[in-house]
Order: structure tokens, then sequence, then C-alpha cells
């Protein structure tokens, strides 16, 4: 899966949003020790790369490197001495000459892309599923005012809210993948949390942002891996939980960035 950047809205200029570039955030991110660990593989695509990553990997994501909400994603998939290129419903099969080829029917003009390394994700009633923080800044201090699981519709590759993607609590997902396993459901709780307020004060050092929507990804083994940081969240994936604790949060949060 991958990671997503969209637009900073300004503290100083509210209204106006500053670009983050997906690159720019995954070498920030890159220089932070513990960070490092839980980032897939990202470069700049090219078709010699695609098939490298594609033979080390087999399947690999294809994304624009600004962009939100799961749109324009390509996966690619080695299948043999074929591979499968995918987006959204459509997809080609194809031979490895071929692959560039298939992935520019695709893409979009004058927009410059990432190939990332996919992962192993563990599934939640036969679904992808990946862990949503909202985090905020009303203040001077980072606070995490929502977590929850995001669920994708079935056979979807991407776990987006305008993509079909639905929330459902993240200890009862954690649960049941992990065979109600309380103790390992709690260290993935844990590390969630303390991956996300390092990667908003990694982000915040260049960037003046004081939301972001952070994405993590967990395998089957309990490994995390780092998604996403959108520093222009949406929060209606939060108005489906049954406890409306968390989006009561976030909205009084929202009220006190922008008073």
């Amino acid at each position: 899966m991958h990671i997503h950047v969209v637009c900073a809205k300004t503290q100083q200029n509210r209204g106006i949003f500053v670009p983050i570039g997906k690159m720019i955030q995954y070498k920030e991110m890159r220089q932070h020790p513990i960070l490092r660990s839980h980032l897939p593989e990202t470069r700049w695509i090219s078709n010699a790369r695609t098939l490298r990553m594609l033979d080390t990997y087999r399947t690999v994501f294809i994304k624009p490197n600004y962009g939100s909400g799961g749109t324009g994603i390509i996966r690619a998939k080695k299948l043999g001495r074929k591979y499968e290129v995918r987006c959204g419903s459509s997809r080609r099969i194809v031979r490895s000459h071929a692959v560039r080829r298939a992935v520019r029917t695709y893409r979009r003009p004058h927009r410059r892309y990432l190939v990332q390394q996919g992962l192993k994700l563990a599934k939640y009633k036969g679904s992808i599923f990946d862990a949503r923080v909202y985090m905020q800044k009303p203040e001077s201090e980072w606070v995490i005012s929502g977590i929850t699981g995001r669920v994708a519709a079935p056979r979807k590759v991407v776990t987006n809210y305008r993509k079909g993607g639905h929330a459902a609590p993240l200890s009862k997902v954690l649960l049941r993948v992990f065979k109600n396993d309380r103790t390992k459901m709690k260290e993935i709780l844990d590390q969630v949390t303390e991956l996300s307020r390092i990667i908003a004060d990694t982000i915040d050092k260049n960037h003046p942002v004081r939301e972001l929507g952070i994405d993590l990804a967990i395998e089957k083994s309990g490994q995390i891996w780092i998604i996403e940081a959108n520093p222009h969240p949406g929060h209606m994936l939060f108005r489906q939980l049954p406890n409306h604790k968390m989006i009561r949060n976030i909205l009084r949060n929202k009220r006190r960035i922008h008073h």
C-alpha cells in the first residue's frame, strides 16, 4: 500500500493551500531513525525501477506525487511470466515489455509519479484494512483526536472513504485479525499511537500544518507500515463509528484551530 500526500492549510494564511508532495514527505520521514523501518520503498517511476521492484516485491503501487482519496492509484502485480496492471475496476494482463505502455494508459498527463513497494496486508472479514489516526494541533502540542480502522470495499485495493471504504473500531478489527489476542492488540495500538506522534512532529518541522490524517498499514506479522500522512484530512469516516466521542473531539479541535 501507499503513502499519499495532498495539501497543507497554513496557519498564517488560512484558506491558502501549500502542496506537500509524497516524495518530499517520504524523504523527511526517512531521516528519522524510528520511522525509517516503517516506510515502504518508494522511488520516482521509471520502467527499469518498476520491473526491478516487481521482481523484488511481486506487487507495486504507482501513484501521482500529488493526490488524495485513492484517486489515480495504479497497482501492478507479477503473475508468473505476465503482469497485471490495474486501476480502479479496469485491468490489463501484459508481458514485461508491455508493462510501461499499460501503466501509461492509466497515468494522467503532466504529473510526476512514484512507484512504491506493495505490502502483504492483514485482512478483516476478507477485505484489506488500515488504521486512520486523526492528529490535531489546537495549541502547541499534537493530540490524537480520533483513531479508527478503515476497511476497504470488497475486492478494492484502497481503503479510502471516497472509494467505498468504511470505519470499524480499530480494537475490534485487531482482535479479529489476531484471534482475540488482547496483548497483541494493545501492543499494536501503542505502536500506532507512538508512530503517529513521531510522524506529526517530523512533518511539523518543515510544514506549518495543524491537522494530519495518518494512515498506517498492518501486516499479518504485526509489522506496521506508514501509508500516508494527509495534511488536509476528511473527518466523515469518524461519523460512521457507533461512539461519537471522536467526531466531537475532531470538530471541537477544528474550531480551536480556526478560531
